[in-house]
């Protein structure tokens, strides 16, 4: 398939709308729609037959290709709704591991949700949780991980790190600080939201204790499509977070079945992965990078903002200053959301980045350079009528 304008009615995104916030939450093909749809349909035609009969292979087909896609042994994956939830799971079962005083650390570009539930069980068990503050812009990988080496002591018993950091859209040296970890004996949780999809997976070798990552959005599979990957040594410690039929059962049976409810963006992921296979994992990887880049070089020129990161450190993403000092509020980041979309039909990400106001830019095989141009202009409209 030709990318750029050429394959976007491969989906069904608004012709209207200059859409450039893939990163959110994702675009899911009209293919792989049909493919959930059509599950659907069989599963009501049958309920029964279907839940005793097809889910069981078509859960496990699933899975196998996920663990294909991303460098992984099937037994070693469970199947969640989002990054969130398997950020959630994980705490849960290690509730019990943490005691007053030890320490949760994370970098300062966590992602808002993983924020509130790092505190949420700080406060539950008696430990702390310490934020590390990197800087951005940041140019160079070896910062991130001095930043977090000289808070780590003797207290510290998880680090939880973004992948591709969602307000900066930074790809993190998640391989370095894993090894760091294992050497002091630190677990590891890796929030994986953004990654799969992104960047060329192996969570096999990448070795951390814990990892999740979502589907639906770079890997084009259906909203509610998520994964678990939990290392061999830990995998009898957890628990989903609803416990049914199945408590006290392999580690895969457990989160298989949780209750009744709606399997079909779990299932429609093997069809997702073929979507992403026809594609050529390489080309998007290539065409994705060049563009967000290019785009990031345009804007940062045109508008006369310094370039926040080097490429090596962007994936399919690009956070960059709004061109104009606004006061932050609560409501800010959805507020220029919305005026961007009313008065330039644009869509783009928004994030208050500890003060700093940014707005991120994504790029996938939908969209072509002069998407990033009509952005410049908006931009400059933007800055000219909020001049102070």
């Amino acid at each position: 398939m030709e990318f750029g304008y050429r394959i976007k009615k491969e989906w069904l995104l608004d012709d209207e709308v200059t859409f450039l916030n893939h990163g959110s939450f994702g675009a899911t093909p009209i293919k792989v729609i049909e493919a959930k749809e059509e599950i659907e349909r069989r599963l009501e035609r049958e309920p029964l037959s279907f839940f005793e009969g097809e889910y069981p292979y078509l859960l496990k087909d699933a899975i196998t290709k996920l663990a294909n896609f991303t460098g992984a042994k099937p037994g070693d994956i469970v199947l969640v709704e989002n990054a969130t939830t398997g950020i959630n799971t994980v705490l849960h079962s290690l509730e019990k591991e943490l005691k007053p005083g030890d320490e949760i650390i994370t970098p300062n570009h966590v992602y808002q949700g993983v924020r509130n539930t790092i505190k949420y069980f700080a406060e539950r068990t008696g430990a702390k949780a310490i934020e590390i503050d990197i800087p951005f812009p940041v140019v160079d990988n070896k910062l991130i991980i001095e930043k977090i080496t000289v808070k780590i002591n003797d207290r510290t018993k998880i680090l939880i790190v973004d992948h591709v950091s969602s307000p900066t859209a930074l790809v993190f040296p998640i391989k370095e600080l894993i090894d760091l970890c294992r050497s002091k004996g630190i677990i590891t949780i890796i929030d994986g939201a953004h990654a799969p999809g992104m960047t060329d997976l192996n969570l096999d070798e990448l070795g951390a204790d814990f990892y999740t990552g979502n589907c639906h959005k770079w890997m084009f599979a259906p909203k509610g499509c998520a994964f678990l990957w939990v290392s061999e040594k830990w995998q009898n410690k957890i628990n989903p977070l609803t416990i049914s039929l199945f408590y006290g059962k392999s580690y895969q049976e457990e989160f298989a079945w949780t209750g009744t409810k709606n399997p079909s963006p779990w299932l429609g992921l093997s069809s997702a992965i073929g979507f992403y296979n026809l594609l050529n994992f390489v080309k998007v990887r290539e065409y994705n990078h060049k563009l967000v880049c290019d785009a990031t070089e345009l804007i940062c020129s045109e508008l006369k903002i310094p370039v926040h990161t080097n490429n090596e450190m962007l994936g399919f993403m690009s956070s960059i200053s709004l061109p104009v000092r606004l006061e932050p509020n609560e409501h800010i980041t959805i507020d220029l959301r919305n005026h961007f979309m009313k008065e330039y039909k644009i869509e783009l990400a928004f994030h208050n980045n500890n003060g700093n106001l940014l707005f991120r830019i994504s790029s996938q095989v939908y969209n072509e350079i002069e998407d990033y141009k009509k952005l410049v202009i908006a931009m400059k409209d933007f800055k000219e009528k909020n001049k102070k």
